[in-house]
């Protein structure tokens, strides 16, 4: 049984003092810079990771005798699109997917396609040869398209997706920026798909970018409530894997300001190889949950960055109810 732990220290600050004018008890998560009351139950922490997706890549699932093993019946299985890999590839996991009773949610890139009747026939595929009724739809991060189709707005906007039956849509959300999208157009993206969401009746959701911290999660949602509306938010979470891995993969994707915090927690070349887990944003985000309800927050998304099965067993356990916490530590697995 996978065993992981998260030390949180216990101190005082003068930020949480009450109106008496007595200490009270917060917890500085994982070492950072980031504090929270030491109030989160079991079930709000099962709540959240209750319903979670995963995703896979075509390469990744050759090494995965059956999926259906690791994760439960009808898990939101995302495919993701490698550059440089032939998209049509996710065609076949697809109906795999399928027919391991999972939902497979591709990602349909929009860089990646010479033209939407090339979009069109691709589509076409993954609705009628596995069932496809859910996609991710990202503009993708090639510097050049591949021809005349450059953001998923223009997907979203084409009437393809309704075509082929695909009603339930997943957007980019970025709470640290986009390295190279100013806030601006970020902003008027998310506006637009509302207004797609309002016209379309397509169930259109946000998922977002992962960070390492959860006050960039939070913070993002109270700054931009007007822009994502009421669009569900799906929060992606780094999976199980080392901080040196989780490194590479954040430093790719154009993680902010909490990898600098990540770096320092990080450290020595130790710690680097120790594989670290999602905990502390967990608890942050559940916390946050129980004293917001009013938050759009409604799941959580793992990029397992190659470690599918002890991400997925790590999240099945949470789910279960096989962990602990205590104000020294969150313990899953064996309890």
């Amino acid at each position: 049984m996978l065993i992981s732990s998260l030390k949180w220290s216990i101190g005082f600050t003068g930020s949480n003092l009450p109106a008496n004018g007595s200490a009270s008890q917060i917890c500085v998560i994982g070492g950072s810079d980031f504090h929270y009351p030491c109030s989160v139950t079991k079930v709000s922490l099962q709540n959240l990771v209750k319903g979670y997706s995963i995703e896979t890549t075509v390469h990744e699932a050759e090494r995965v005798e059956r999926f259906a093993d690791l994760v439960s019946a009808g898990t939101r299985m995302y495919i993701v699109h490698v550059p440089g890999s032939n998209f049509a590839d996710a065609v076949p996991l697809a109906r795999r997917l399928r027919k391991e009773g999972l939902e497979p949610v591709p990602h349909i890139v929009a860089r990646a396609f010479e033209s939407l009747s090339v979009l069109d026939s691709f589509l076409e595929r993954l609705s009628g040869e596995a069932g496809v009724n859910q996609a991710l739809v990202i503009a993708g991060d090639r510097a050049t398209p591949a021809g005349q189709v450059e953001s998923s707005l223009q997907i979203i906007e084409s009437g393809l997706l309704e075509k082929h039956h695909i009603r339930t849509v997943g957007v980019a959300g970025h709470p640290e920026g986009h390295p190279t999208v100013p806030d601006a157009v970020l902003r008027d993206a998310l506006e637009r798909k509302n207004t797609y969401a309002h016209t379309s009746g397509a169930n259109v959701y946000i998922v977002t970018q992962f960070t390492f911290a959860a006050d960039p999660i939070i913070d993002w949602e109270r700054s931009h409530g007007v822009d994502i509306g009421g669009l569900p938010i799906t929060v992606g979470l780094a999976g199980l894997a080392s901080a040196k891995t989780l490194l590479k993969f954040a430093i790719d994707c154009g993680i902010g300001a909490s990898l600098q915090a990540f770096r320092k927690r990080a450290g020595s070349f130790t710690r680097l190889l120790t594989v670290s887990t999602p905990a502390d944003i967990l608890l942050g985000l559940a916390q946050y949950k129980e004293r917001t309800p009013q938050s759009r927050i409604a799941g959580v998304h793992f990029f397992p960055f190659g470690g599918f099965k002890r991400t997925a067993e790590w999240a099945n356990n949470i789910v279960a109810g096989n962990f602990e916490i205590t104000n020294d530590s969150l313990t899953v697995g064996s309890v």
